[in-house]
């Protein structure tokens, strides 16, 4: 287990190493599922460059005194096969003037100068002009050792497989003074230098930027990841870097000297903090990349069409696709699927240019492979070779292999797809709607028009308020008539029928969410009654605190006569059941009293700003787990929301009969003790369990089994529930037996 990454651990320089922390593990574990499903080594993969070129970008805005210390550094390097880019972002002082001097004198330097569009924007043109094999970016304050760039070149490539290289380096004043005793990863004390760690296992999971200003990255790196983020000003690399380790290698380099000197015009780290994007916006940017690493193991769905010369290809590329969980859309699904407003996840992907024949979504990913027809999002070629730039201006990349391939277009499509999300969450789009009601489901069910007929019948105004149908087995055409016929006689209100392919509540939630119209959501379950008051309730209470994130309601649960024997005050919550102490509208005090299941509601927009609900958690299919509505919550607390409870929102749960069973109380309890371990060990909820309490629980439910008779409802819960806990202490065993046997830095 973490093969792949042992290497990362004991191979790397450290001033001191100690066992891996919690926020390390984290990521290690979904940097390992991440390889073990996309395994992508960069050198099998080749795309338009100038072989041991290094482009060198530099934006500078209004830095006319401080320039030329920092062309000079790049211009008297060792290493000089190199172009450096300076984008003069509407300046007002002499840096133009500047610029172009250097220019006049070597060739190298080129200038382009634009009215200020901010750092974002700029660093996206200069690297987007950049013809290198690899890639930097510097400012105007800053100043490059003369061997900078030849000891990062000799390093990534004796890395030939890292997507980035980063080195430490060391602060300096603003008259160019070394400056000691600034407090950032300084070692050894009073130096001056930062040595920033090893590794780069915590960047993603906590909040504190571990990289600097002295890096190198491939161009085959910067073609998966596109631009830098317009919407993360102030936070551009660190959020860049982010997406970069998640789905690439990101190392720090072997030497540990620093070879760059980062100016800083005051000691304070307060008065830096903006520069450096340290603490601003930090929490949106975490709950952000949080949302993003779960997509990055999503599955996508794949349309696939080829000529007939190109069909082993095609062939090689949807056996790929299957076992690593994608789903494969064929020409006839397109009738079944409506995407309506939400995020498609759709790629289409043509070897050999075989147009689509269907209409595909907007948002819809066109890849064509082996052919150059207009009209494509992404060029790829089956053979490394097939690299080149199109006549258009386009980019062909080129792969040794299919399955190499596969890896890169799913890690480009996905930052395609994920840079649009982004888009929407910053950009918003107004509500046209107070509310969206959202019910998803897979299979037509007794209770599924009552169900609907309830919330057709909510006492609001029907133009206040939608109903969005999510149906998670889009080829169920008993669901899609249920609909229309439900539109046909509630002519008045808005009801909206979409798919979701992809199996799991949370992917169904999430398909809602993406294409709800309203200012808030709410979730009901397919089995569920809500009473006619609930929308008008949902919307007071959020309509009364513009920083409530999430409202939970009351779930009763409606017990069948023949099931009473196995339902009690102890195992009705397996059934979701869900009373709320007092008679008012309150808030959560605590992770205990946090809403869940059937009556579930949320502001759309923070609902997105944190990526809606996780896909890695929620039932999918047969399974017993859950948490998706927990982990929504302690998400909401991350972005400064509150998390409110109302009694007077009810709902009435008819549960099937054949769901009360022994095996469900089984089945149920233990995954909620698992799923309460996992969020613990994802770092969402407190770490409030330890090793004693844990074993406490276990044998508590072992000796409640033994006072119940054999086979109850009780003796089942109480069994499953020790049998759990025994599992995550033995969990936790393992979990610590990994962190103090790795030590980093």
């Amino acid at each position: 287990m973490f093969g792949y990454l042992r290497k990362l651990i004991f191979g790397a320089k450290t001033p001191q190493a100690k066992p891996l922390n919690l926020y390390q593990y984290k990521f290690i574990r979904y940097k390992e599922d991440r390889n073990e499903k996309y395994p992508l080594d960069l050198s099998r993969v080749r795309v338009p460059q100038m072989d041991g070129l290094v482009s060198v970008v530099l934006p500078v805005y209004n830095g006319g005194d401080i320039l030329a210390d920092s062309i000079e550094s790049v211009l008297c390097q060792t290493y000089e096969n190199l172009e450096l880019i300076i984008i003069n972002d509407g300046s007002k002082d002499n840096t133009l003037e500047i610029a172009e001097k250097y220019a006049k004198k070597d060739i190298r330097v080129r200038v382009l100068t634009q009215e200020n569009r901010k750092i974002p924007r700029t660093l996206s043109r200069g690297f987007n002009e950049a013809k290198g094999e690899f890639l930097t970016w510097t400012s105007a304050d800053n100043v490059m050792d003369k061997d900078f760039i030849e000891k990062m070149v000799a390093d990534i490539k004796a890395k030939p497989g890292a997507g980035m290289i980063w080195a430490n380096m060391r602060l300096i004043n603003a008259k160019g003074k070394k400056l000691t005793k600034h407090g950032w990863f300084e070692f050894p004390f009073g130096s001056g230098n930062v040595i920033f760690p090893n590794n780069a296992f915590e960047l993603n999971t906590y909040a504190n930027n571990t990289i600097g200003a002295a890096f190198m990255y491939r161009a085959s790196a910067k073609e998966i990841l596109g631009c830098y983020s317009s919407y993360k000003h102030t936070l551009e690399d660190y959020d860049y870097w982010m997406r970069m380790n998640s789905i690439l290698e990101l190392k720090h380099t072997d030497f540990t000297e620093p070879v760059y000197s980062y100016r800083w015009h005051d000691g304070s780290l307060t008065a830096k903090d903006k520069e450096l994007g340290i603490t601003k916006n930090r929490y949106k940017l975490m709950a952000l990349d949080d949302f993003r690493r779960d997509f990055y193991m999503m599955p996508l769905m794949w349309y696939i069409t080829a000529t007939e010369g190109r069909a082993h290809e095609a062939e090689e590329f949807r056996k790929i696709a299957e076992e690593a969980g994608h789903i494969i859309v064929a020409k006839e699904d397109f009738q079944n699927l409506y995407f309506g407003g939400s995020c498609s996840s759709l790629c289409h992907i043509s070897f050999g240019g075989r147009e689509a024949e269907v209409t595909l979504p907007e948002d819809a990913v066109k890849i064509c492979v082996n052919a150059e027809n207009e009209g494509f999002d992404i060029y790829a070629a089956t053979r490394m070779n097939g690299a080149k730039i199109l006549e258009d201006g386009a980019k062909v990349y080129g792969f040794a292999d299919i399955k190499t391939m596969f890896s890169y277009l799913d890690a480009k499509a996905k930052n395609d797809i994920l840079y649009g999300l982004e888009g929407r969450i910053e950009e918003g789009d107004e509500p046209r709607k107070k509310l969206s009601v959202i019910i998803c489901t897979h299979k037509m069910t007794d209770t599924l028009i009552p169900c609907l007929e309830a919330v057709c019948n909510q006492n609001v105004l029907p133009e206040d308020f939608e109903l969005v149908f999510v149906s998670n087995s889009f080829k169920d055409m008993e669901l899609k008539e249920a609909v229309q016929e439900l539109k046909a006689k509630y002519s008045q209100l808005d009801i909206n029928y979409i798919t979701a392919p992809m199996k799991g509540l949370s992917f169904a939630r999430n398909a809602g969410l993406w294409a709800a119209k309203g200012a808030y959501v709410i979730y009901f379950d397919d089995d569920a009654i809500a009473r006619p008051d609930v929308a008008a309730e949902t919307i007071k209470a959020f309509e009364n605190d513009p920083e409530l994130g999430v409202v939970g309601g009351e779930v009763r649960v409606t017990v069948p006569d023949e099931a009473k024997a196995l339902v009690n005050e102890r195992t009705i919550g397996l059934w979701s059941d869900l009373r709320i102490e007092g008679s008012e509208f309150r808030y959560a005090r605590d992770y205990g009293e946090f809403p869940y299941g059937a009556n579930f509601a949320a502001r759309r927009d923070s609902l997105r700003r944190i990526g809606g609900f996780r896909t890695g958690y929620g039932r999918v299919g047969n399974n017993f787990a859950g948490g998706e509505e927990t982990l929504v919550c302690f998400m909401m607390e991350i972005i400064h929301q509150k998390v409110g409870l109302n009694p007077n929102s009810v709902v009435e749960h008819r549960i099937a009969a054949d769901r009360f069973t022994l095996e469900h109380i089984e089945k149920t309890a233990y995954s909620g003790i698992m799923t309460q371990y996992r969020l613990r060990r994802d770092l969402y909820a407190p770490a409030d369990w330890n090793d004693n309490n844990v074993l406490e629980r276990a044998q508590r439910a072992e000796k409640l089994a033994g006072t119940v008779p054999e086979g109850s409802a009780d003796y089942v819960l109480y069994t499953a529930t020790a049998k759990a806990f025994r599992e995550v202490y033995a969990n936790r065993q393992a979990d610590y037996r990994y962190l103090t046997e790795n030590k980093t830095s």
